[in-house]
């Protein structure tokens, strides 16, 4: 494919925000280090019960639970509840995004992503992932005009060791 640019289009709102975060969230919950800390909460669960059952000590094992609940369930919502305010309070307004696509890497009217500025990209199952220092873009498939077009832009983030 020989292609020079391709226009990504997708719609923003307060959902499809939230919809990013959320698989981000996820991602992230699922590759980073921090899933450690997830298993520390449940071995420590694992040893509040055998404390509880041989000596009668129940401290640790409401704290434990408690923990373990919040890593694997409340988190999630607790960060929803901050977005949601997040964008209520700075009067968020749906609308459109744009970006071309080329070879020095993305480009919208108010700023210009490089290859360099990318961390990484990940590929999910109805879009991507543009992980950039200190944001993150989702595209769905659906942004791109056709499928040629996604499958160029995920070549040429291959060839640039982002995927």
């Amino acid at each position: 494919m020989s292609k020079k640019s391709i226009k990504i289009d997708f719609e923003w709102s307060k959902e499809k925000a939230i919809e990013a975060s959320k698989k981000f969230y996820d991602y992230d919950m699922r590759n980073s280090k921090k899933r450690y800390v997830g298993w520390l909460f449940v071995a420590l669960t694992q040893f509040a019960i055998v404390g509880a059952l041989k000596h009668d000590s129940y401290g640790l094992l409401y704290l434990s639970t408690f923990l373990v609940a919040y890593w694997y369930y409340g988190r999630w919502y607790l960060r929803k509840a901050m977005l949601e305010k997040f964008y209520e309070k700075q009067n968020f307004k749906d609308g459109v995004g744009h970006f071309v696509f080329d070879s020095a890497g993305l480009h919208s009217d108010e700023q210009v992503i490089g290859f360099d500025d990318i961390f990484s990209v990940v590929v999910l199952v109805d879009g991507v992932l543009v992980l950039l220092q200190n944001n993150t873009l989702f595209f769905s498939r659906d942004a791109f005009a056709s499928y040629e077009d996604y499958s160029y832009f995920l070549d040429q983030m291959k060839q640039q060791g982002k995927v």
